[in-house]
């Protein structure tokens, strides 16, 4: 049944154009990852909180071998009454992604954060204090959350899906790979 389903598989891919790989670009994922994965943090209460909400993300495949970079910025709002703070933290990411066959899904490993800037400037060292937590969430919300699915509803992905057994960074894509 397994070898009907792979040249079923293969046929198909050979008419539709896809020899022998599928790929996911930057554009995809920015779009699945805007899209689909949401964070937001609420913290505290009418006077004093924090808001986190994070969006514009950006990605980056191949600048490095084997790795996926992910920026985004953070809409940072601090309350209290003495000194509330409203900015937005960019910060960049860089972590190697792998394929889970099991859900059919891109996920990152080994997280590491390269850059976090401030806008405005002057208010890093007000904000100093939220990042190293701010980081932790992001860190752990991308490393636990799928940051590409294929969807198996459309029957060329569900093809697709079954057949993957890794993926490959290449410049401006991550290509699957069918065969070990």
């Amino acid at each position: 049944m397994k070898l009907l389903k792979v040249a079923l598989t293969s046929a198909l891919l050979l008419l539709t154009g896809c020899v022998s790989q599928y790929s996911i670009t930057e554009k995809e994922l920015e779009t699945y990852l805007n899209d689909e994965m949401h964070f937001e943090v609420k913290q505290g209460n009418k006077i004093f909180g924090v808001e986190l909400h994070v969006n514009d993300i950006k990605v980056t495949l191949g600048e490095k071998p084997d790795t996926m970079a992910v920026s985004a910025v953070t809409i940072v709002n601090v309350r209290n009454p003495l000194m509330p703070i409203n900015a937005n933290l960019v910060t960049e990411f860089e972590a190697e992604p792998w394929y889970d066959a099991t859900d059919n899904s891109v996920h990152l490993r080994n997280l590491q954060l390269v850059k976090v800037e401030s806008k405005p400037q002057d208010i890093e060292k007000a904000i100093g204090s939220i990042a190293p937590e701010l980081m932790r969430f992001l860190t752990q919300f991308l490393e636990t959350q799928p940051v590409y699915v294929l969807d198996t509803k459309e029957s060329n992905q569900a093809l697709i899906a079954d057949i993957t057994k890794r993926i490959e960074v290449k410049p401006g894509k991550l290509v699957l790979i069918f065969e070990e």
